[in-house]
């Protein structure tokens, strides 16, 4: 259990959720709430449990279809081929229908007004200054100038399939809880990047399910080339400790990518607190555990990059 405090102390301490929530106050805590909790409830197979919660994150906030398709896949992959398999299939599509109908039934009367105030396509391709790609290309090539907007809505739709369908097609064959994690991020971020009319603090979404890998098991110790069995014996402890430098790195990258949003807020003092919190947390884990000397001179350059550019 001790093991699982550096990782949960960083989860804890995340900037970017707290900064948007209480500093934008627009509140996601509870669709990426009930998110993480279907999750669990999956990765326990709570099915209609795990279903019912995530329809409720769906209709609190429509951004949460970035994770539907890991859902679908995870849920579909282990049973379309027996009997058995459908008949849990058929108990989960009635819980879904109840858990909208349910939702939807104030809003019968209104519910295409409600349809195109979820799906706003006439506000444009990008909002401000996001870090996506469609934004970073526009930097270059003005494409919402270029072409009309069903073009823009189909091409980001072709990307958007191409970037996340290979990762879901993974997990339809092999549905496991951890490759449902990373299916679930790739999914959100190739919404993220590529989608249609993506706001800078949609980031959230797909750092939902990163802090899910901040404890990592080996991906960010090295080992020596020579070593004894006393050695090995430390390494495998070690490792079994480690905080995933690279989530903490997406996590910080993530915040950083929404400064001009935080700075059009004024909330620039509790983002250089709140960076400065989780960075010294970092820091403090880092220095009790073996991490890969490459991936550790990357981060402390991006570190200053980022500094630099601010």
């Amino acid at each position: 259990a001790d093991n699982n405090v550096p990782a949960l102390l960083l989860v804890a301490l995340t900037p970017a959720q707290p900064l948007i929530d209480h500093g934008h106050f627009q509140y996601n805590c509870v669709s990426l709430g009930l998110t993480l909790c279907a999750v669990y409830a999956l990765a326990r197979q709570h099915l209609c449990i795990g279903s019912a919660l995530f329809c409720l994150a769906l209709n609190y906030k429509q951004m949460s279809l970035y994770h539907a398709l890991p859902f679908f896949f995870f849920i579909l992959g282990p049973r379309y081929k027996s009997i058995e398999g459908i008949k849990e299939i058929i108990k989960i599509g009635i819980t879904v229908v109840s858990t909208f109908a349910l939702c939807w039934a104030p809003f019968l009367g209104t519910a295409g007004d409600v349809v195109m105030r979820m799906f706003p396509f006439n506000r444009g391709l990008f909002e401000d200054k996001v870090a996506n790609f469609w934004c970073s290309l526009s930097i270059l090539i003005k494409v919402k100038d270029l072409l009309s907007r069903v073009t823009l809505v189909r091409a980001a739709l072709f990307l958007t399939v191409l970037a996340v369908l290979p990762s879901q097609l993974l997990l339809f064959r092999d549905p496991t809880p951890n490759k449902f994690i990373l299916a679930l991020t790739n999914s959100a971020l190739g919404f993220f990047l590529f989608s249609f009319h993506v706001h800078e603090k949609t980031i959230l979404i797909p750092l939902t399910t990163v802090v899910l890998l901040y404890k990592s098991s080996s991906s960010n110790t090295s080992s020596s080339n020579t070593s004894t069995s006393n050695t090995s014996a430390n390494n495998t402890s070690a490792s079994n400790t480690t905080v995933n430098l690279s989530a903490i790195w997406f996590t910080i990258i993530a915040t950083y990518s929404m400064w001009p949003l935080l700075q059009k807020d004024e909330l620039e003092i509790m983002y250089i607190a709140s960076m400065g919190v989780f960075l010294t947390l970092t820091c403090i884990v880092l220095r009790n555990q073996e991490t890969s000397l490459h991936l550790l001179r990357g981060f402390l350059l991006s570190l200053f990059g980022c500094a630099v550019i601010h």
